[in-house]
């Protein structure tokens, strides 16, 4: 009997053991579940953030990153209800702006407290349980919930967006089922998330700031060409003004030197012509040569003020007849060089005030220049237009001499205004650099277009209004 009764308590602890080991192999079977179930859903989370990183990268601007950031938050933390993504105001350090929603609309005054939170806070924040009820009850009766699709918050993840440890927003993730609360390893995936976002955010801000300071490189260099350029056009300036002060000196000098023995030999003329009878055949001598002598006069002093025309000089002056005029002075010598014209002179141009024989003496030089350039004839073409007013300009005459000669070499275009520079054998180099002091002096401007072997073309351009002489 004894014997038995010991053989039943051996099988009913047997019996124990047995069920003992199926408990504990059920639950390693659950835990093994669990685990394999970790696995797979920590695999999900890399491939979701591998995704978003792609996504992140391929963005071109802000606003796509951050609705996308709100977007992944959903896929990334099952139950989730509500995303939000806060960044600090460019303007103001201190001010938050909610930049992307889901579901788009304001949020709760909690909200804004739980991103200012974030932003502060060194790592992201698991918020649940008495926790998050007391920051709850803290805010007003009419605000106590997050929004309509949160009603009942269960858990709440706060993570800064952070880099170099700089904070320049915040990521917010909330849930209302309490069957999905997150847990604390949802964190490193929340922080990884709101990481990448900045990463994205400050590349496309430090690419936009690389353009800004491109941009503001271009234009310290177009800056510092214009400024290069005004230094130079002054440079050269100052050079014929030097130059044209040396030539005003020699020709006053020359025309003092000149006076003296001139003045003698019309006095002397003049008493000469006293003593002779009013029938005496030398008169008509005497007249051509004291005619002679004041046009040498006139010439003179003409030399010595070319470059300083006085304001009792200036006149109503018709610029086409002036140009008729000089093509007829010229005309048996361009006869002679086989030299066509042609005048194309606009009709109704207006008369504008300048030195009429000043002007003379510039077109007569750049039409013999021209003829000199064709020494196996060519044609030869002036034409003069009305150029109406631009922002930029005033309105103004423009005459054209055009001709098909040799042209002028690239290297001498530069110095061709330059007083005493010559490319002719016999040159002197004084009247281009004159021409275009003249035009200077009456508050116009002269241009040349040239190409070898193709001809040249000089365009003067003269303002309708009085020019400032001092």
């Amino acid at each position: 009997m004894i014997e038995r009764e010991d053989t039943v308590a051996y099988v009913a602890r047997l019996e124990r053991e047995l069920q003992a080991a199926q408990d504990r192999i059920v639950a390693l079977e659950r835990e093994a579940t669990l685990h394999a179930q970790y696995a797979r859903h920590l695999d999900q989370r890399l491939t979701a953030l591998l995704s978003i990183s792609a996504a992140l990268l391929i963005s071109r601007d802000v606003e796509t990153i951050v609705k996308l950031v709100v977007q992944h938050a959903t896929s990334l933390f099952p139950g989730t209800a509500a995303a939000y993504l806060y960044l600090l105001d460019g303007s103001s350090e201190s001010t938050i702006q909610l930049k992307a929603s889901i579901p788009d609309h304001t949020p709760s005054a909690l909200i804004t407290t739980l991103a200012e939170m974030a932003i502060r806070a060194p790592r992201a924040m698991l918020l649940n349980g008495p926790e998050l009820e007391r920051l709850i009850d803290q805010q007003p009766a009419s605000d106590g919930s997050i929004n309509g699709d949160c009603a009942t918050p269960q858990s709440i993840l706060l993570a800064p967006l952070r880099i170099e440890n700089q904070r320049m927003g915040a990521l917010i993730v909330c849930s209302d089922q309490f069957y999905h609360s997150f847990l604390p390893r949802d964190l490193p995936f929340a922080q990884a998330l709101a990481d990448l976002t900045m990463i994205a955010i400050d590349e496309i801000q430090q690419r936009q700031r690389a353009a800004a300071l491109q941009r503001d490189l271009v234009h310290t260099q177009l800056l510092r060409a214009e400024a290069e350029a005004r230094l130079n056009a002054a440079q050269a300036q100052l050079l014929q003004s030097a130059k044209l002060a040396a030539v005003g000196e020699l020709a006053a000098s020359v025309a003092h030197e000149i006076n003296n023995p001139l003045y003698a030999a019309r006095n002397s003329l003049y008493l000469v012509e006293q003593d002779l009878p009013p029938d005496a055949p030398q008169r008509t001598f005497l007249t051509i040569a004291q005619q002679e002598l004041g046009r040498i006069a006139r010439i003179i002093t003409r030399m010595r003020d070319f470059y300083r025309p006085s304001r009792g000089e200036l006149s109503s002056t018709n610029v086409n007849a002036l140009l008729r005029e000089t093509l007829e002075l010229v005309t048996t010598h361009l006869r002679h060089n086989h030299v066509a014209v042609h005048a194309h002179l606009a009709n109704d141009l207006p008369a504008i005030t300048a030195h009429a024989d000043q002007l003379r003496q510039v077109f007569l030089n750049v039409i013999l220049n021209a003829c000199d350039a064709m020494p196996n004839g060519g044609e030869l073409t002036v034409k003069s237009s009305l150029i109406a007013a631009r922002p930029e300009a005033p309105a103004a005459l423009a005459i054209a001499i055009s001709d098909t000669g040799v042209g002028i070499a690239p290297e001498h275009l530069p110095h061709l205004f330059e007083p005493f520079y010559t490319t002719k054998p016999h040159g002197t180099g004084l009247g281009l650099a004159i021409s275009a002091h003249i035009v200077t002096q009456h508050g116009g401007r002269i241009l040349v277009d040239s190409q070898p072997g193709s001809g040249t073309t000089f365009t003067i351009l003269l303002p309708l209004e009085v020019p400032k002489v001092e």
